[in-house]
C-alpha cells in the first residue's frame, strides 16, 4: 500500500498527465513559445524552495537541469558526444542521490555532494571516451553477433542495470523524494532515447512540478504529523475543528502513570510505548479520528456522534490497549557478544500499559476549545476514580 501511494501512483500520474498533454498537442501548440519560458520560473521557483527546506538532492538536480535547459534551448549542446555523455551523466548523478540522505545545502556536506557529481561526470567522461576509442573492435564485435551499434550503443550499456538498481530501490522503500528523484531519471532518459512530439519544456517543467509537489506534501507533514507516532498533530486537530459541525464528541486520552513507566525503563520504551498507543488508537472504531495532543496525551473527534454512540468504540479501544502485552528490550543482551546470546536463554520481560479517558460532548452554546476542556475535565474524574476507564 505504502509502495502503491507513494510509488506507482505519482508515475502512473505522471505519464497519464503527459499522454494526455501529447494527446491534445494541437489545442496548446499556439502555448508553445510561451512554455518554452515555463522550466526557467519553475526550475528557479522549485530549487529556490527545495534550498529552504533543506532538500538538497532537488535543489542540485535542480540547477543542473535548469542549466542544461539554457545551453540546450540556445544550442550550445549539439555536439553527438555531449548527447552520449549527458543520459550516463544524468542516469550516474540521481542514483547517486537516490542513495543518500538529504542534508543542509549550506553545509559542509555540499563538499561532498559536488564532489560525487563530479566524480559522476569523471566516470561518465571516460567510459563515452573508451567506447568512442575502440569504436571500431566494438563495431566489428557487435556485428558478429548481429547487432549493429544503432541498434545497441555501447555508451548506452551502463544506463540499463542502473535503472533497474533504481527502480527496485524505489519500490522496495519509497518516499515522495526518492519518487520524484525516479520520475526525473524517467523523463531524462525518455527525453534522449525515446521519441516524443512533447518538447523538453513540457518534461522539464512536470519535473519542477514534481519537485514542488514533493516540498509541499512535506511541509505539510512537516506541518500537520507528529513525527513520533505518525498521527495528526494539534495543529491539525484544531484545522478539523474549523470543519466540524454542530454535533460532534471529543475525547481526551491519556497514558496511566507515564512520566514513572519512562523514568523505570527509559526515554527509549517510553518512545516505543507512545508509538503503540498511537497505532491502538488510530484504529478506533466509530468513525474517530485520532490525534496527538501533546507529550502522553491524545485527541480522538467523533463527527456526528453523541456520547452514547461512542462511548462502547472508546471502552473497546481502551481495553485493547489494556489486553496488549508489551515485550520490553534487554539491553544486556543486546550488548553481549553473539555467542552469549545464543547461549543465554531468552527471557522476554512484559509489560502492560492502561489509559484514561474522558470525553465530551459538544454543545451549540459551546466552542470546540471548551468541549476540550469538558473531556479533559472528564479525563481528571477518570484518573481520580481509578484510572483504566472511560468517563463523561
Amino acid at each position: 500500500m505504502h509502495t502503491m501511494r507513494f510509488f506507482i501512483l505519482p508515475i502512473i500520474i505522471t505519464f497519464l498527465s503527459l499522454g494526455l498533454l501529447e494527446h491534445f498537442q494541437t489545442h496548446w501548440i499556439d502555448w508553445q513559445d510561451t512554455l518554452h519560458f515555463a522550466p526557467y520560473w519553475l526550475l528557479a521557483a522549485s530549487s529556490l524552495i527545495c534550498l529552504q527546506f533543506n532538500r538538497s538532492r532537488l535543489f542540485y538536480i535542480g540547477l543542473m537541469l535548469l542549466t542544461f535547459y539554457a545551453l540546450q534551448s540556445n544550442r550550445l549542446f549539439l555536439s553527438p558526444v555531449i548527447h552520449q555523455f549527458l543520459p550516463l551523466f544524468g542516469t550516474l548523478v540521481i542514483t547517486l542521490f537516490c542513495f543518500i540522505k538529504d542534508r543542509g545545502v549550506i553545509s559542509v556536506h555540499s563538499f561532498y555532494r559536488i564532489g560525487g557529481i563530479v566524480l559522476c561526470g569523471l566516470i561518465a567522461y571516460c567510459w563515452v571516451y573508451l567506447t568512442g576509442q575502440y569504436s571500431a573492435t566494438i563495431s566489428q564485435f557487435q556485428q558478429s553477433i548481429g547487432l549493429t551499434i544503432e541498434q545497441s550503443p555501447l555508451y548506452l550499456l551502463p544506463i540499463y542495470p542502473l535503472a533497474i538498481i533504481l527502480l527496485c530501490k524505489l519500490s522496495w522503500k519509497s518516499n515522495l523524494a526518492q519518487t520524484s528523484l525516479g520520475i526525473c531519471l524517467l523523463l531524462w532518459l525518455g527525453y534522449f532515447l525515446v521519441p516524443t512530439n512533447l518538447p523538453l519544456s513540457v518534461l522539464f517543467s512536470c519535473i519542477a512540478i514534481s519537485f514542488l509537489i514533493t516540498v509541499l506534501f512535506d511541509s505539510y507533514f512537516l506541518a500537520y504529523r507528529d513525527e513520533l507516532t505518525g498521527l495528526p498533530s494539534r495543529r491539525a486537530l484544531f484545522n478539523l475543528s474549523l470543519a466540524l459541525g454542530r454535533k460532534y464528541t471529543v475525547a481526551m486520552v491519556d497514558i496511566d502513570h507515564f512520566k514513572s513507566f519512562n523514568d523505570t525503563y527509559g526515554h527509549d520504551v517510553g518512545d516505543d510505548v507512545l508509538k503503540l498507543v498511537a497505532v491502538k488508537l488510530s484504529k478506533v472504531t466509530g468513525g474517530g479520528k485520532t490525534f496527538r495532543y501533546g507529550g502522553e496525551e491524545f485527541t480522538i473527534v467523533f463527527p456526528r456522534k453523541d456520547i452514547e454512540q461512542v462511548y462502547s468504540h472508546l471502552d473497546d479501544v481502551r481495553q485493547s490497549i489494556e489486553d496488549y502485552d508489551i515485550v520490553l528490550r534487554d539491553e544486556n543482551r543486546k550488548n553481549s557478544s553473539k555467542k552469549q546470546r545464543n547461549k543465554a536463554p531468552v527471557k522476554k520481560k512484559t509489560v502492560n500499559v492502561t489509559v484514561s479517558i474522558g470525553c465530551a460532548e459538544h454543545k451549540p452554546e459551546h466552542s470546540f476549545e471548551q468541549s476540550m476542556k469538558l473531556a479533559d475535565k472528564a479525563l481528571y474524574r477518570a484518573k481520580d476514580r481509578g484510572r483504566n476507564q472511560v468517563r463523561f
